[in-house]
């Protein structure tokens, strides 16, 4: 994991996170996990998941029979988490603290279904990240990233104003610009893979099943 991005999620931004961040991409969120075939019972895999601003969303859709298993590499944000999981009574969600770029299939979990949003953007062996979630859900199972991208045309001209408020979440433009190719490998590694664009073209959200 870069040194950087590490600083910022051992820092106050942790704490904050959710005013931060719940007012620009709360909607976005709830508009992807809607557009998901999750249902009750699945077991979903959550790669950054940070806080758990995801995990209201997926409970929604997987009920109490499902199960979470939320991964993050920093203890700050688990921590917030965690204060959410007791706060709500949630019994079936699990955490656990690891770099997803070297989670492998170590603990050797089959997921249904597979998430990442926010955080694939900030971390430059995304590739690595992307298939480690891939390798920890079944053949068939349904893969759902989210996150920052440059935008295009007309838009483009947006791109340093969201670049500048991604930097204090570790974004950059060399991480908004690995989308493009994020998005190609998804394409490569998914079947009838669709993407939609939110924030003017700054942030999209890609679903598609495992080949």
């Amino acid at each position: 994991m870069n040194s950087t991005v590490e600083q910022i999620y051992s820092s106050k931004v942790a704490s904050g996170y959710d005013r931060s961040m719940s007012h620009f991409f709360g909607k976005f969120k709830e508009k992807a996990f809607s557009n998901s075939r999750m249902k009750e019972g699945d077991v979903v895999l959550v790669f950054c998941c940070g806080t758990g601003l995801d995990f209201p969303h997926i409970l929604h859709r997987i009920g109490s029979s499902g199960k979470i298993t939320g991964v993050d590499f920093s203890e700050a944000m688990l921590e917030q988490a965690e204060k959410k999981i007791s706060k709500n009574n949630w019994n079936n969600i699990e955490l656990i603290r690891a770099d997803v770029t070297d989670f492998g299939n170590r603990l050797n979990l089959v997921a249904d279904i597979g998430v990442c949003t926010l955080g694939l953007s900030i971390i430059p062996d995304f590739k690595s990240a992307y298939h480690n979630l891939l390798s920890n859900v079944i053949d068939k199972g349904e893969i759902i990233i989210g996150d920052m991208q440059l935008a295009s045309g007309w838009k483009a001209r947006l791109n340093p104003v969201t670049i500048a408020m991604a930097k204090r979440f570790g974004g950059s433009y060399e991480g908004h610009k690995n989308s493009l190719e994020l998005q190609s490998m998804m394409a490569g590694t998914l079947n009838d893979m669709k993407k939609k664009d939110f924030f003017l073209g700054s942030y999209y959200v890609c679903i598609g099943t495992k080949q």
